[in-house]
């Protein structure tokens, strides 16, 4: 069975979500998102989120990796994001001027972005992982090599990218490790940066999955797969916990 289609050009808009019907922000957001759940949770969610489009996906598919490989494989080209969206924002305003987006433009960006992406000949796009003006290079808004953060990024069909299911989580530096070495290519567009909720901080999601011992271990296999150059810890003032990893390209 396949998802109904878009409009030609279009793709799907994504929105992971697990055990957070009374805490989804992202629908509200996003236009034309989609929620994707466990079909267990369905009751729950209509309850809390009357008016979203909602798929469901059997139980058996248990943590985030398996919930995006199962996404892919049914929806094909789309946007997937996390559940707890904030806002989306510019960067590149100018003083006094507006920089959140509404829902509609969000969902315009993302669609104007993966056209982008697929006339480039890129699978993995995203957008800006920090927020702070600063840090954007104005005459370089297109960055082509590096790191898509999972919270929100693109992947199009064709790709030869898969996630893989026994990785709860972390599934962004195994995409992005994966990528690298099959295309290299990425489209990331600087100008625009997703702000989300904390990671660390609240129930549902992968809050059961989540702990030091499991992060140690996909550190070390990720290291084994990519190596300890690409997939490196990050420096001690600048991390949450002891095992959380910077990526790194050499091109």
């Amino acid at each position: 069975m396949t998802a109904p289609q878009p409009p030609v050009g279009e793709i799907k808009v994504l929105i992971a979500s697990h055990k957070r019907a009374d805490k989804i922000t992202t629908h509200k957001k996003v236009a034309n998102s989609i929620i994707c759940i466990p079909e267990s949770q369905l009751g729950e969610y209509r309850e809390h989120c009357p008016d979203a489009e909602i798929v469901t996906h059997p139980d058996s598919i248990i943590g985030l990796s398996w919930k995006r490989q199962w996404m892919y494989e049914y929806f094909g080209d789309a946007f997937h994001m996390d559940d707890d969206l904030m806002y989306m924002k510019r960067i590149y305003t100018e003083t006094g001027e507006k920089d959140k987006l509404s829902p509609q433009e969000i969902f315009d960006v993302i669609q104007a972005t993966a056209r982008a992406a697929r006339q480039s000949g890129a699978f993995l796009f995203g957008f800006n992982t920090s927020g702070k003006p600063f840090t954007y290079a104005s005459l370089a808004p297109i960055q082509l090599s590096g790191y898509v953060n999972t919270c929100a990024f693109g992947l199009l069909e064709g790709s030869k990218l898969y996630f893989r299911p026994e990785q709860r989580y972390q599934e962004d530096y195994w995409i992005c490790g994966l990528n690298a070495y099959l295309h290299r290519k990425i489209w990331r567009d600087n100008r625009f940066y997703f702000h989300y909720g904390d990671t660390w901080v609240g129930s549902g999601g992968l809050a059961e999955f989540r702990n030091m011992e499991t992060l140690e271990k996909i550190l070390g296999e990720l290291q084994g797969f990519f190596g300890e150059y690409v997939i490196c810890v990050r420096k001690t003032g600048t991390r949450n916990h002891q095992f959380q990893m910077n990526f790194k390209v050499p091109f």
